[in-house]
């Protein structure tokens, strides 16, 4: 199978700073694959806007598509022309019979997470899946690149609870450290304010783009990161790995990480979190790895050669050669 379009949202309203990276997925796979990235057809949105019921408004060509949540049903989408990559999965096992209905008539289904894919295998899933794992655009090449860093911690995006307070008791018992978090207070902001301060003080300003966001979080020395898996709510117990650990590392900052080192912790070990944190669950853990990060510098060169595996360009490629045997 080859494959002859992508399908995208990048023209809907209402987007936010972390959509684009799919836009930017699509435009690796597009420059690889030399195959057109499109907009959701008028009839396609005229037909779920008025939950009609018809497959005649799917796709006649072979077309690519991401699907940011699993529970989502575009019925003119459950098409043998689609190939579906879900983005964000959290399919209990009282849910999957809907999902597999959901995707009955697609030839594959690709889910990004090589949690969800064992866990698919593990459930004896009747649809043809594949993993399609997460990556980073090919833009945020780090080879040869040097980094200015102008603060000792950034966090940005949403924080693992544990290490989060571990971060909290850390600053306060080291006031001469810099911080920068979204929020004036230190409690973290559960209301998403768009505003970053520096040591709860001063404020610098918000991120509107993900250029602000990458910019941003590029100068900081250290941050933290936690799989999904540990937050209350419909994450719990999918242990997901998020691409933002891949920004992470292309923004040349050290990581203090938490996520299992049992069987569920799959994700981590696909992208070989070990390389660059233990996993910290102590606040003296926390507290060791933050004082040895502070003072050390980067290894570029093993990020650069790690960064080399994940880049959307090679994902592409390897999507490519999946498709070929179907």
């Amino acid at each position: 199978m080859k494959l002859s379009q992508i399908y995208t949202r990048r023209w809907c309203t209402g987007q936010n700073y972390a959509q684009p990276i799919i836009y930017e997925w699509e435009d690796a796979i597009s420059k690889v694959m030399n195959i057109p990235v499109i907009s959701y057809p008028s009839i396609y949105r005229m037909v779920n806007r008025y939950h009609l019921h018809t497959q005649l408004a799917g796709p006649y060509k072979n077309t690519f598509r991401f699907v940011t949540n699993a529970r989502d049903f575009d019925e003119p989408m459950n098409n043998k022309n689609i190939i579906p990559c879900i983005i964000d999965f959290f399919e209990t096992e009282n849910q999957l019979q809907e999902f597999y209905f959901k995707h009955s008539n697609n030839k594959i289904v690709l889910v990004s997470s090589p949690f969800d894919y064992y866990y698919l295998q593990e459930k004896k899933c009747p649809l043809k899946t594949a993993l399609f794992p997460y990556s980073l655009s090919d833009k945020y090449d780090i080879s040869g690149k040097k980094f200015e860093k102008k603060y000792d911690i950034v966090l940005t995006g949403r924080q693992d609870p544990l290490l989060y307070s571990f971060f909290k008791e850390y600053v306060k018992k080291h006031p001469d450290v810099s911080y920068v978090k979204r929020g004036q207070e230190l409690e973290n902001d559960t209301n998403k304010t768009k505003d970053y301060y520096l040591n709860g003080k001063y404020c610098i300003g918000p991120i509107e783009t993900r250029e602000d966001f990458i910019t941003l979080q590029s100068q900081g020395k250290v941050t933290l990161y936690g799989v999904q898996g540990y937050l209350p709510g419909f994450t719990n117990g999918f242990f997901h790995m998020t691409p933002h650990f891949l920004e992470i590392i292309a923004c040349g900052c050290h990581v203090i990480a938490r996520y299992p080192i049992d069987s569920s912790g799959i994700d981590a070990q696909f992208y070989e979190f070990n390389k660059f944190s233990p996993s910290v669950n102590t606040y003296d853990e926390f507290e060791f790895a933050m004082d040895t990060a502070l003072r050390s510098e980067v290894d570029l060169e093993l990020y650069s050669s790690y960064l080399k595996k994940h880049y959307t360009s090679v994902r592409a490629k390897e999507l490519e050669e999946l498709l070929s045997a179907i």
